[in-house]
């Protein structure tokens, strides 16, 4: 029953197999249902890198395949082959339903490379492999596989299932998948190779299987630098200068006239002046110094001639006067008298 599933499968396969002239696609497919005449060779290897960043995505694929007679590498022809493309290699098929001769050899190997952008974990990618394979008699042990037993179904890696089959050698089947495989969860890549394929006695079926993915955390974006806004010189406020000191016009006292009753000043008894003949009032006049902010009050006498102010007769230096003349009539005779003399001498 499984055979017929696998046989239904790849035929499928088959029909929709793409050219190794048009690689670069989702899935690729190369040495399926091949040299199944006995004593046939058939070789094919796939390295595929997948990148994907986001919505950036890509692939590289280089092939190689190659046909000939068995255990005689020096009739192998080999095509190898390379292309890219903007998606990403998801499934590769090879090497199924081949080499079913007697006699015959597969060999076929798959390395996938998956570098990755995103924060993502990995875990180890699952397996099935070698079962129902290496049957029909021979010299035991006549599968050797790693690892094994693998039975998961819908596996990463499903290879040499039902090979090897119809007698022949001791470790016909050796079949490995890199115990370093690993898968994610945003980039799922199933290798389906080596299945129903190197029955027919005396075949060999040698296959292997890796996946690596490497993976690059996102980075967080940068905070946004905050440019400090240029200094603003705003000019400080002129100084406002200070209001000139009021001018204040000087005050000049009045003229106080001084003389008899006919003067019109202050004086005595008939003269109109204040106050009493032996007594001096302020007048209340101001007189302005050369401060022009501090007044000063200057008391001017008034009255009589006793105060020192008034009018008199111009009598009052007589005696003085009278005084004055006797001396200057004294020393002018003391001269003619003392020219005399000298004459004489």
């Amino acid at each position: 029953m499984y055979a017929l599933v696998l046989a239904a499968t790849l035929v499928a396969a088959l029909s929709v197999g793409i050219s190794s002239s048009a690689m670069a696609q989702t899935s690729l497919s190369q040495c399926n249902g091949t040299d199944n005449v006995g004593g046939q060779a058939v070789e094919c290897h796939y390295t595929v890198t997948n990148n994907l960043d986001g919505s950036d995505r890509s692939s590289s694929t280089t092939i190689t395949e190659c046909h000939g007679a068995a255990n005689d590498p020096a009739t192998l022809v080999c095509t190898p082959s390379s292309s890219t493309s903007t998606e990403l290699v998801t499934v590769v098929d090879q090497c199924n339903g081949s080499g079913n001769g007697g006699g015959g050899t597969v060999t076929c190997t798959v390395h996938v490379v998956n570098n990755i952008t995103a924060n993502v974990a990995t875990t180890s990618a699952t397996v099935n492999q070698c079962n129902a394979s290496g049957t029909g008699g021979g010299t035991a042990p006549t599968v050797l596989c790693d690892p094994f037993p693998a039975t998961t179904t819908s596996a990463d890696v499903t290879q040499c299932n039902e090979s090897g089959n119809g007698g022949g050698g001791t470790q016909r089947v050796q079949c490995t998948v890199d115990p370093d495989s690993t898968t994610t969860a945003v980039l799922d890549v199933t290798i389906n190779q080596c299945n129903g394929s190197g029955n027919g006695g005396g075949a060999t079926v040698t296959c292997r299987s890796g996946i690596t993915n490497n993976i690059r955390q996102v980075q967080p974006s940068p905070e946004p630098s905050v440019t400090a806004a240029p200094p603003v010189n705003t000019p400080a406020p002129s100084a406002t200068p200070a209001p000139p000191a009021p001018t204040t016009a000087p005050i000049v006292p009045p003229v106080v006239p001084v003389g008899g009753p006919d003067s019109g000043g202050e004086g005595g008894p008939d003269s109109g002046g204040e106050g009493t003949p032996d007594a001096g009032s302020d007048t209340g006049v101001t007189s302005r110094s050369d401060d022009a902010t501090t007044g000063q009050v200057v008391k001017v006498p008034a009255g009589g001639v006793g105060a020192g102010g008034g009018a008199t007769t111009g009598i009052e230096n007589l005696g003085l006067m009278l005084l004055g003349l006797m001396l200057m009539a004294a020393a002018s005779t003391g001269m003619i008298v003392r020219r005399r003399i000298v004459a004489r001498i």
